[in-house]
């Protein structure tokens, strides 16, 4: 009987060592589903920070080209002016000469 003991302690062991051994590849599932949780996490992550940072690069290029057309819109404004004054300067031109010409006519 003394051996007894030793073979319910080594079959008490064989037991726990075959459930250990079939409750391995859950456990090692667990983990795998844990890492691709963290994985996925930090890929989302990463695209979450690219797509910001595409964004914010549409939003100057956007703010750029507004600007860029707002000052076009002034220079054209501008010019319109410029043209406007050298043709009402020139009529004016005109209608003083219209005005010295009759002038010599009535005087001369």
């Amino acid at each position: 009987m003394e051996h007894g003991y030793l073979i319910l302690a080594i079959l008490a062991l064989l037991f726990i060592s075959i459930y250990g051994y079939s409750y391995i590849p859950d456990v090692l599932e667990k983990r795998k589903e844990k890492q691709l949780k963290i994985e996925q996490a930090e890929l989302e992550e990463a695209r979450k920070k690219e797509s910001l940072i595409k964004k914010e690069l549409r939003d100057e290029t956007l703010n750029k080209s507004l600007k860029r057309s707002a000052e076009i819109r002034m220079e054209l404004q501008q010019l319109e002016l410029t043209k406007k004054n050298k043709t009402d300067l020139l009529e004016e031109e005109l209608n003083q000469m219209k005005v010295d010409k009759m002038k010599k006519q009535q005087a001369g």
